[in-house]
């Protein structure tokens, strides 16, 4: 009877260790040079992440039960590569991979629609949209150490 108790409070004790492990990822301004300060873009990617780290990476990171879209592909992505024993660091890579979708539709967008972001890339800041893109996904990744 002892063992069994010990046993439930050891498994109990685990699970919450095991959730009360996970870091929120921060969405904050990136250091960048002169060349590439564009508010419009920072912003715009701050705005993103934040949503995505409150309606997505958090409750997936947390293991909680999918709840909308987002959640559950980031969910099955991770499924599909690390199968359920993922860690935070993996939660990182797949929300990179998955975030910078989104984040690649609105920084073409913006390519289109913000003065200051097409000056840049006409300017040579930047050699491409795509080479804008690259940029600012080193410079938002999700890394939690």
């Amino acid at each position: 009877m002892k063992l069994g108790l010990f046993a439930s409070l050891f498994i109990a004790a685990t699970l919450m260790v095991g959730c009360s492990g996970v870091k929120t990822p921060k969405a904050k301004m990136a250091d960048h040079d002169e060349d590439h300060d564009l508010p419009a873009v920072d912003q715009t990617i701050i705005r993103m992440k934040q949503d995505y780290i409150k309606n997505c990476y958090m409750p997936v990171a947390k293991r909680e039960p999918p709840e909308n879209s987002c959640q559950t592909e980031l969910f099955q992505m991770l499924e599909r590569r690390y199968h359920s024993d993922y860690s935070q660091k993996q939660v990182d890579m797949a929300a990179n991979d998955l975030f910078f979708k989104d984040v690649d539709k609105e920084l073409r967008n913006l390519a289109k629609s913000d003065i200051e972001v097409r000056r840049s890339l006409r300017n040579g800041t930047f050699e491409s949209i795509n080479d804008m893109i690259a940029y600012y996904r080193d410079a938002y990744k999700f890394e939690t150490k």
